[in-house]
């Protein structure tokens, strides 16, 4: 959510701050150039004022910054922090590269492509309230930036059809086998202390050699399996809960678990086979598999354009730094008193996957 980057904003809180000039006054200053095309200050400005003037948002950035030291406005009055502002222009500066990737390509944004950016537009910056807090038209650019970071996404790294799922699968059968197991639950609704005393119980009764089928159908709380011998059938990978089907792949066939504690209650397993299951049953999890392999390939391109890009920063608003040569490096821009570690790079709302790539890849 929000500035949830995968590396932390190192060094401390800056003392710097960035006072905003009128609108009137900056619109046709320059904040940054890339390749050639200006981003203006006006138009930088502009959005950290939609971003202040959103108490809900703000909040939340605060809220996620004040953990690393910084934050979103700076000491003075109407003045934000160099280092927000920095973080906020790299973005602008990624935007600008897509969009003249879009144009090489001849990749635009449709209604449709608008419509279908919406549901995660909203989800990226904290829900419906949050988004409609923003100016009307801060909602459509950041709704357009999402569209556009997908087509562009689309065009490097298509997604998966059914057709090469398929042969996928074909390829890799054992790795989607499905694994046929049966169970015996205590339900949390008895609560956690007596839950956790009568799972304990029913593995001691079976340590002594009960029946697992027999004590699954007469003691299981999971009255469904219980009528099946405590049978869950054969289940695809993402089927189960997470605690469950982990100890569930992990078992020899044929033994039983220690305890396995899930949000519901206490399960002992038993894994009675494992087999391949038809294309049709697994079919979503081979799309899922084709699709994260998607992610190397589009955050591959985004750094490759970024390095290629000639970028030039206003000094009043830091300095670009980008290396080529080491694809761990993101482009960004330092603020201008930037902390002695370099920071990486942000994620803000509307950027693609709904904060999932930062700008200069990564």
């Amino acid at each position: 959510m929000l500035l949830t980057s995968t590396k932390k904003w190192l060094g401390p809180a800056l003392a710097a701050s960035l006072a905003l000039a009128s609108c009137s006054s900056v619109t046709d200053t320059r904040a940054a150039t890339v390749n050639g095309d200006v981003i203006s200050a006006g138009d930088l400005e502009d959005e950290l004022l939609a971003i202040r003037g959103n108490e809900g948002y703000r909040s939340a950035v605060e809220r996620s910054l004040a953990e690393q030291g910084l934050g979103v406005t700076g000491e003075g009055e109407g003045s934000f922090d160099t280092a927000f502002a920095a973080r906020l222009l790299s973005l602008g500066v990624f935007f600008e590269i897509i969009d003249q990737e879009a144009r090489t390509r001849g990749i635009s944004v449709s209604a449709a492509d608008v419509e279908d950016a919406r549901p995660s537009t909203v989800a990226s910056v904290g829900g419906e309230d949050v988004f409609t807090a923003f100016p009307e038209d801060y909602q459509q650019e950041l709704i357009r930036r999402q569209a556009l970071a997908a087509n562009i996404q689309e065009a490097v790294a298509p997604s998966p059809g059914v057709e090469e799922a398929r042969a996928y699968y074909e390829q890799n059968r054992a790795t989607f086998a499905g694994v046929c197991v049966s169970h015996i639950f205590a339900s949390a609704e008895r609560g956690p202390d007596d839950a956790r005393a009568r799972i304990n119980d029913l593995a001691a009764q079976l340590a002594q050699g009960a029946d697992f089928r027999v004590l699954a159908t007469e003691q299981s709380d999971d009255t469904a399996a219980a009528a099946q011998g405590g049978s869950l059938g054969c289940q695809a990978r993402g089927n189960l809960v997470p605690a469950f089907e982990e100890a569930a792949y992990a078992l020899p066939i044929g033994q039983i678990s220690e305890p396995v504690e899930t949000d519901f209650g206490f399960h002992l397993i038993l894994v009675e086979d494992r087999r391949e299951l038809p294309f049709e049953e697994v079919q979503e999890e081979v799309l899922a598999t084709l699709d994260a392999e998607r992610v190397p390939v589009f955050a591959a391109f985004v750094n490759d354009v970024t390095c290629q890009a000639e970028v030039d920063v206003n000094p009043r608003y830091g300095s670009w730094t980008g290396a080529c040569e080491d694809p761990q490096q993101e482009g960004r821009v330092l603020p201008p008193e930037g902390p002695a570690e370099a920071p990486s790079a942000p994620e803000f709302p509307g950027s693609p996957g709904g904060g999932a790539v930062r700008p200069g890849g990564g």
